[in-house]
């Protein structure tokens, strides 16, 4: 294409409007991150494995004044659950007498788009302390357990570690 096409096809007023809203649309696709810019952030929520909390919650224990080196076991009722996003397309014949549903996964980098995570509910809490033996020191180490993983006491067992 020449100079003097160009300029013949941009003195249609219709070929210029479409020409605008494509600038336009461009712009706005490459506002929202289209075209390489920096991606947002993910709402990937962060996964811990039973180990990691159990790790976790042995550490700031043991920091518990006369608590000593501290293990910890926390049972739980199941395990975490995941609500997806699905994208539902429907379809019915013309004489409605048959309706087919799609149901896909919407997928945001390549893995499911995750609307809420359902932590698993916590059964029990067994804890051993080389400080165990003293009751301010069992009591402490049950009111932090109870406050952090949001345990009724009586479902928390506190035993003095074994002496070697």
């Amino acid at each position: 294409m020449n100079k003097e096409q160009i300029i013949k096809i941009f003195k249609n007023k219709n070929n210029r409007l479409i020409c605008l809203i494509f600038i336009i649309g461009v712009v706005l696709m490459a506002a929202a991150g289209g075209y390489g810019g920096k991606k947002a952030p993910s709402a990937k929520v962060s996964e811990t494995s039973a180990a990691d909390d159990e790790t976790r919650l042995a550490d700031i224990l043991s920091q518990i004044d006369g608590a000593g080196d501290v293990s910890v076991m926390i049972t739980y009722y199941s395990s975490a659950e995941k609500d997806i996003a699905y994208e539902t397309k429907t379809a019915s014949r013309e004489d409605k007498s048959e309706r087919s549903e799609d149901k896909k996964a919407v997928m945001t980098d390549g893995e499911p788009m995750v609307l809420k995570e359902v932590y698993p509910k916590v059964k029990g809490v067994i804890v051993t302390a080389d400080g165990a033996g003293s009751s301010t020191v069992r009591s402490a180490i049950s009111e932090a357990v109870s406050a952090s993983l949001d345990v009724p006491a009586h479902r928390i067992c506190i035993f003095k570690k074994e002496e070697e």
